[in-house]
């Protein structure tokens, strides 16, 4: 899977007002914000919004780039104990898994200075 697809694919799943504050003419909106309890699912569901919020996009982000770690680590595994010959699906896995943390970590960082920059904003 190409990264940089994977990332589109990723954003475009991001519903708007999830992640950024939907500035519109008028007074900003002013929600309650989500939690994992059953009755707040059932709320959401009730007023219709089918689109993943940012916090899911990035919980199956992360766990894409956790799956890719997990299968070169069992495919180098396997390679050193001779359970497979094939060097090319190995190198392209710890490469995959390789780039995959690398922008998880680039996404990490860019969230870690937006929080910084916030958090210096005087209100």
């Amino acid at each position: 899977m190409d990264i940089t697809s994977a990332y589109s694919d990723l954003m475009r799943t991001v519903s708007p007002g999830t992640f950024v504050p939907d500035i519109a003419s008028g007074a900003p909106r002013t929600e309650a914000i989500p939690s994992d309890s059953p009755d707040a699912a059932g709320i959401a569901g009730a007023a219709g919004t089918a689109a993943p919020s940012f916090r899911d996009s990035v919980k199956a982000f992360l766990a894409d780039t956790n799956d890719k770690l997990a299968t070169s680590d069992q495919l180098t595994q396997d390679l050193a104990t001779g359970k497979t010959k094939d060097l090319n699906k190995v190198v392209t896995s710890v490469e995959e898994a390789n780039l995959s943390m690398e922008f998880t970590l680039a996404v990490r960082n860019k969230l870690m200075d937006a929080y910084t920059e916030v958090s210096r904003m005087q209100m």
